[in-house]
């Protein structure tokens, strides 16, 4: 079986590596002036030029039999063209809500999954009227292309709300009530061609900066209703998106329940502990879902956390770093700060530990010289 991705970046790499184990042949399309490093070596590469038709594209892959993503930011008209030739996972019209932070939250609310409370928002005096309407403090997000960070603004007083205005007169926002949550978890689901679901446990996450920096699951200490909730959401979501593949669902933990933040159409961050836990990867139950095959098991009876490698690092120093019950993984990526190079697991028997190694860790990365 020949399965394509498009984009070339980390989780394209570890869907390949996924894929080899698998015995499949794997392609990648990269977009015109993207960076390949990852994903060399992997497969055959094929650049897009712009006048290449859907069909070109098709054949310039060498024909395959499915075509993936991983990323959301990607060409969804292509996708749907794409149809014609060979399977396309997940769905394009799933892909392109996940592109756009108003098209999820409007999704959302149409569900009756409970989310923050929005605003859409163009001008200065449409940011100030959100704010004054949901009450600062709030979250503003640019509607595409936001992510680790990037375009996000977190308004906590007057003072704070001037100087975006100043510094912004226009844009496509999104305003968001600010959450008091008590943590941020994500919830992982593969989904098959022939509708079987497969639930990853909920996975507790810690950012800094915007930017994911620990995961480990299972989450504990989560209600029974929480719990529930996520599986219904997740559920509902798959069924109704037509979803075939991995999805991602990060949700806060508020003391009035779950609220939904956002999607992602992938393989996920927060999943990447799988990698080495005793569950199927992530990334092999993607390629499981769309190729139509049974879904590996996601039953765990240990905790495994991971934490990311951002920016410039020692790479001898980290392998050095690393515990028996460690592993890390690079990304081949060309260094820039706080870009995401790598990642390293842990598994334990407990919670503690992990979470001990986790912080042993995260000193020898970010505070050893």
């Amino acid at each position: 079986m020949h399965v394509s991705i498009i984009g070339c970046g980390q989780l394209a790499r570890m869907l390949a590596l996924a894929g080899w184990n698998m015995g499949l042949n794997i392609s990648f399309l990269a977009d015109e002036n993207e960076s390949t490093r990852c994903v060399r070596g992997l497969g055959r590469i094929t650049h897009r030029s712009p006048e290449q038709s859907a069909q070109q594209v098709y054949i310039a892959l060498g024909e395959p039999d499915v075509i993936t993503v991983e990323r959301e930011h990607v060409d969804t008209e292509l996708l749907r063209e794409l149809t014609a030739y060979c399977q396309v996972h997940p769905d394009p019209d799933a892909v392109r809500i996940c592109q756009d932070r108003l098209r999820e939250k409007r999704l959302f609310t149409s569900m009756g999954l409970a989310t923050a409370d929005f605003v859409n928002a163009h001008t200065q005096l449409q940011v100030a009227d959100a704010a004054q309407t949901l009450g600062l403090p709030v979250i503003i997000k640019s509607r595409t292309a936001s992510y680790d960070g990037k375009g996000q603004w977190r308004i906590r007083n007057e003072d704070d709300l001037r100087a975006f205005c100043t510094a912004n007169p226009c844009g496509d926002w999104l305003v968001e009530k600010h959450i008091a949550f008590e943590r941020e978890i994500s919830v992982l689901a593969a989904r098959s061609t022939g509708g079987n679901v497969a639930f990853y446990p909920p996975t507790e996450n810690s950012h800094h900066n915007g930017i994911l920096m620990t995961s480990i699951a299972p989450a504990v200490n989560l209600p029974e209703q929480i719990q529930a909730r996520c599986h219904d959401y997740m559920r509902s979501l798959l069924n109704d998106l037509n979803y075939v593949g991995v999805l991602a669902m990060e949700c806060f933990v508020t003391p009035q329940g779950l609220l939904v933040n956002e999607l992602a159409p992938r393989v996920h961050n927060s999943g990447h502990w799988t990698l080495r836990s005793e569950a199927t990867s992530q990334f092999e139950n993607h390629l499981r879902a769309i190729l139509g095959m049974s879904l590996g098991s996601t039953r765990v009876t240990r905790y495994d956390g991971i934490i990311n490698i951002l920016g410039n690092y020692d790479r001898d120093h980290a392998l050095n770093s690393l515990s028996s019950d460690c592993a890390l993984t690079d990304y081949n990526k060309s260094a820039a700060p706080l870009r995401k190079l790598g990642h390293i697991n842990v598994s334990r028997n407990s919670r503690e530990d992990v979470l001990a190694e986790l912080g042993r860790l995260h000193h020898c990365l970010y505070t050893e010289s």
